[in-house]
Order: C-alpha cells, then sequence, then structure tokens
C-alpha cells in the first residue's frame, strides 16, 4: 500500500502519521446499514454469507479488532448517538491481531452526516510500542506528529473511555462493490481512569452478532441477496455505545 502523505515528527517525539484517507476511496464516503441480533448461530450465518459472496481473508480468515475509544469527560459521542443527532464524529485508536497496541495502529475519525458515513484514516508508527506507553504520552506523540487539520479531533476528544474488541469476518459481493462484516464475540474493557492501556477484567457479549454492510450510496438495497435467506431488520448498532451501557458509563433515562 501506498501512502500519499506523510506527516512525521519522528526524530524529536517517536512518531510517524501516514495520511491513508485519499487512497482509500471505500472508506471516504459510504452507507453502512448494521443489523444486531442475538442468539443467532454463527456457524449458520457464516455459511449462508460463504454461500452468496466471496470471502476475503485479511492475514488470518478471522481478524480480532481492538480499538479504543476516545471521548470528553460528558461522554458527548456516545450521547450524540443516543439522541440521534445526524451530525456526529467519533474517534478511536484500532490494532488487529494482538492483545495490546504494538508499533502500528490506525488513528480513525469516523464522521457521519445523516446516513452517510466516512472515516479518515491515519496509519501511525511509533518508535516504541504503544503498550508501553502511557496515555498522556501516547497524546502527546500523537499531537506533535497528527496533520494539523486532525488535531480539533483530539481536543474534542482527549480521554481514553474503553477498548471494544470483537473478532471479525470479511465478505464482499463478487464484483467487490458490497462489502459485508460479521462480527461476534464482542468483549469490553473500561479505560476510565486508567493511566496507561488495561485488557484487565472485559465486559462480555458473547450472544450478540453484528452484521454490517458498506455500500455504495444508494445501493442499499443490494445487500438483502447477500444476507438470504436471512431477512434481519436494519437498526443502529453502536459498539461504542453498548459498551458504555455495559460498563455503566450512560444509561438510557439521563
Amino acid at each position: 500500500m501506498t501512502n500519499v502523505q506523510i506527516t512525521t515528527d519522528a526524530d524529536s517525539h517517536g512518531m510517524t502519521v501516514f495520511d491513508q484517507t485519499s487512497e482509500r476511496q471505500d472508506l471516504a464516503k459510504r452507507a453502512e446499514v448494521k443489523y444486531a441480533m442475538t442468539g443467532v448461530d454463527i456457524d449458520k450465518l457464516r455459511s449462508h454469507l460463504a454461500g452468496n459472496c466471496r470471502q476475503l481473508i485479511h492475514n488470518n480468515r478471522v481478524s480480532i479488532v481492538r480499538s479504543i475509544y476516545f471521548d470528553d469527560e460528558t461522554l458527548s459521542a456516545c450521547r450524540a448517538n443516543l439522541n440521534g443527532i445526524s451530525s456526529r464524529r467519533k474517534l478511536r485508536m484500532r490494532w488487529y491481531d494482538s492483545v495490546t497496541p504494538k508499533q502500528d495502529v490506525y488513528f480513525e475519525i469516523k464522521w457521519r452526516e445523516n446516513r452517510i458515513t466516512g472515516k479518515h484514516r491515519l496509519h501511525v508508527r511509533s518508535l516504541e510500542p504503544l503498550d508501553q506507553l502511557s496515555y498522556s504520552q501516547i497524546n502527546d506523540r500523537l499531537w506533535h506528529a497528527m496533520p494539523e487539520e486532525y488535531r480539533c479531533q483530539m481536543i474534542i476528544a482527549p480521554d481514553p473511555v474503553m477498548i471494544v474488541q470483537y473478532d471479525r469476518e470479511h465478505f464482499s459481493s463478487d464484483d467487490g462493490s458490497l462489502r459485508v462484516t460479521l462480527d461476534y464475540n464482542l468483549m469490553f474493557f473500561d479505560q476510565m481512569g486508567r493511566q496507561s492501556i488495561s485488557t484487565d477484567f472485559p465486559c462480555r457479549m458473547e450472544d450478540h452478532a453484528v452484521i454490517e454492510g458498506k455500500v455504495p450510496v444508494g445501493r442499499d438495497a443490494d445487500l438483502r441477496r447477500l444476507l438470504y435467506p436471512y431477512v434481519p431488520r436494519a437498526n443502529r448498532c453502536s459498539k461504542y455505545v453498548h459498551g458504555c451501557r455495559l460498563l455503566n458509563h450512560i444509561h438510557d433515562a439521563e
């Protein structure tokens, strides 16, 4: 993968940032359709998806996805979702297939405008494994390496709230224009008040599965044939909001 823009302050702060936003057009603007299910047979669901789609392999058939979500002290990003605010942003740091982040992670600003979503994706490379740094060190180094246009989101959402972890399998239509992910084995690790990254005391949501369809704008209906014979009802489903509820950070009655 070619990185089209590089912002670096690695000599003094130990991090380099590669802006991948413009080269990933599939992330730039799309519609996302989510189907949350409980008590579903994952093996059967996988079998149906594999029969209707091409299964994609990224390093392993099943990816282990972990993300640290950042917010402010009042959890404004979570509340914006609960309140159905049409224009909102969410900040996370994501990595794959290791329990804690090492030297390569992805810093993502996910945005939504009504039903259209997209994200700015930055590949972050650290000279030191990030799990050996405190949160204050991570934030300081990110700030100095980050392209200036993205720093405002770090000001808006400065505090680590939780790690969200799940298993993910990837599928696509034959022509690659429609993508579907199957997420299950959800786990949440509270980070509020932590000085450094912690994977202690997981809160599990093991009976929950989420299918996410990522499609070009205007092609939501095309997902139905990829899900056959399932006819699930599309619904709002934010893993971050689920985590805030399960960790008792927020209550719907507030």
